[in-house]
């Protein structure tokens, strides 16, 4: 079966650096398979892009919630600041499209004290509008 949602709890990584915590809010109801994959897919990358990229950080906070008929997922890590001048790699150009096909946005850069932030907003029926 293709990964979902449900796949992004196991996500959460408490033996290693960073630590990885994983929120997924209530009343997501059903959305459609493809969403569940992008947003599964987007968490998993947005772990790999902070242990490999993010300086020092020692958390990274997966926060998956509701609103209104559209599912928002937040990654975002506690690493070092990220200067200017730093590009948003092929991984976020390959997120973006992924979710710019279900209808969605994506948002990625540095975070607002520290390290990064990824943040998809996707319409749970997985089609544009």
């Amino acid at each position: 079966a293709p990964r979902g949602l449900a796949d992004i709890a196991e996500l959460a990584d408490q033996a290693s650096v960073p630590l990885v915590d994983v929120e997924v809010g209530a009343g997501l109801g059903e959305m459609h398979p493809s969403v569940g994959a992008a947003l599964f897919r987007i968490a998993q990358e947005s772990v790999t892009n902070a242990r490999r990229h993010a300086d020092g950080a020692a958390h990274v906070r997966i926060r998956v919630s509701a609103d209104g008929d559209a599912v928002v997922l937040s990654v975002v890590d506690d690493g070092a600041p990220v200067g200017p001048g730093r590009t948003p790699g092929f991984g976020i150009v390959g997120m973006s499209e992924r979710v710019a096909l279900l209808g969605g946005t994506l948002v990625a850069g540095p975070g607002i004290e520290r390290g990064w932030a990824v943040e998809a907003r996707v319409p749970r029926s997985g089609v544009k509008r």
